[in-house]
């Protein structure tokens, strides 16, 4: 591994561990002069991974697994740098072993999901998909036929299951379209802080009450071994008819057949995907062939405006690191 003196003398190769793409592009426009960026081909190898971990000083992470193998060879690596803030496909173990910080950047991403989350809500909850395809594919013009099982935001009781950076973020922005919240916390989490309005922001004691109680559930929270697939058939069978699941975190929260099935017996009006158990999905992954089903391609936090922040911030977070400092939002 490199030293801290050698930062007098030369400035870092920093790896985007992932394809030579348009986001790779954001990163080279704002890349600190005299320092270098490399990516991954379009379709790497092994060997080629290994060869480009090999000169990395500092990895930027997308999806692109980080494993033992690659950090065995990581000879000059000096930070591993989440470009979001998930760090489930690292090898955590292994980034302990050889001592190499791993942050994460919360930056862009919260307000870049939390704009994404009440898309989905809206899209299925307005049927923005099925009334697209009535008038484009069907050529019919279905001016009265949703109204009476089309949810809208106003008045409505939205439930975040997770209340970190981006569950608040998605809480002010439905304030602003005159929602009510109800919020689920993992048990030993903080109480609400006193600035969030009592009569509209409450918290929910179990997730039992809080599936039976809104309109929309929005899910918030990292996976864990814990909670993997907690939303199940006993809660999907708690909401309303006409209620609406959404989820932007990770699409192994959800236990995807009791959703199907919940979805195709109506215990629920519709849902709003954008995280899956598997990514990219069969091709005939049951979920396709329902109408009352939004799904985008794990891209939420995906804005222009959120990369350039994110670049920024990662940047300052390899150039703190070159100069002896200890990363922000380091989590290993």
């Amino acid at each position: 591994m490199s030293t801290a003196n050698e930062s007098a003398t030369a400035n870092p190769t920093v790896l985007h561990f992932s394809a030579d793409n348009d986001i790779a592009d954001i990163y080279r426009a704002h890349l600190p002069p005299g320092w270098s960026l490399d990516a991954l081909s379009a379709a790497p190898d092994e060997a080629e991974k290994l060869r480009k971990v090999r000169r990395a000083d500092a990895l930027f992470l997308t999806e692109t697994p980080l494993t033992r193998d690659h950090l065995a060879v990581a000879e000059r690596l000096r930070l591993i740098q989440r470009q979001g803030v998930g760090y489930d496909t690292v090898d955590l173990d292994a980034v302990r072993a050889r001592g190499i910080p791993l942050a994460i950047c919360p930056h862009g991403t919260p307000t870049a999901v939390a704009e994404h989350a009440i898309l989905l809500m809206l899209a299925a909850g307005r049927h923005i998909v099925r009334l697209h395809e009535d008038i484009t594919v069907h050529g019919r013009w279905p001016k009265w036929d949703y109204r009476s099982r089309t949810l809208g935001l106003d008045g409505a009781t939205i439930g975040i299951v997770g209340f970190g950076r981006i569950g608040q973020e998605v809480a002010r922005r439905l304030l602003a379209f005159g929602s009510d919240v109800l919020v689920y916390r993992a048990p030993g989490r903080p109480p609400l802080e006193r600035s969030w309005p009592r009569d509209r922001v409450r918290t929910c004691p179990t997730l039992n009450d809080l599936f039976a109680a809104v309109d929309i559930v929005t899910l918030h929270c990292p996976l864990t071994p814990e909670n993997r697939g907690f939303v199940n058939r006993t809660l999907l069978e708690r909401m309303k008819p006409e209620a609406i699941l959404v989820n932007t975190a990770r699409g192994a929260l959800v236990n995807e057949d009791d959703l199907v099935a919940a979805l195709r017996e109506r215990c629920l009006a519709g849902a709003g995907l954008d995280t899956l158990t598997v990514e990219p999905p069969p091709a005939d992954h049951p979920l396709f062939s329902l109408p009352n089903v939004v799904l985008t391609p794990h891209m939420a936090a995906g804005t222009r405006q959120a990369h350039i922040i994110k670049a920024q911030a990662m940047f300052e977070n390899v150039r703190r690191v070159w100069n002896g400092e200890e990363p922000l939002h380091r989590v290993v």
